[in-house]
């Protein structure tokens, strides 16, 4: 039985492979501004190619809901009071590492609880 293949693979699948109008007018982008130059930005055969290595960062909804224990509703106050950024491919959402864990580091709080089980 196959693997479940991962979000960087899906992205890059679709980004290289789909005819849609976005995945087209990205690989134009590229095309063209890499003309004259002998690296290249999107290349399939690369495993380590720099689209590779930065869609590895991106998790979708059901991996970001697993990772902080909530649910989708407050995911969706997360997006819609702007405190988590995202992206949008068609209906899927993907997140960031780097913006949950920022948002984790920013939201630390450490209570320091006074007179516990004593006097004032």
């Amino acid at each position: 039985m196959n693997e479940p293949k991962t979000i960087g693979e899906i992205l890059t699948d679709y980004f290289l492979n789909s005819q849609e109008p976005f995945a087209v007018a990205f690989r134009n982008h590229f095309a063209a501004s890499n003309q004259g130059t002998s690296s290249c930005v999107v290349c399939p055969a690369s495993p380590t190619s720099p689209l590779t290595d930065s869609l590895e960062d991106w998790l979708d909804n059901q991996d970001v809901m697993q990772i902080l224990h909530i649910s989708p509703r407050t995911l969706q106050t997360l997006r819609s009071n702007g405190i988590l950024p995202f992206s949008r491919i068609g209906n899927k959402l993907y997140y960031r590492r780097s913006d949950i864990s920022r948002i984790l580091n920013n939201h630390y709080t450490m209570v320091k609880i006074k007179y516990y089980g004593g006097k004032k």
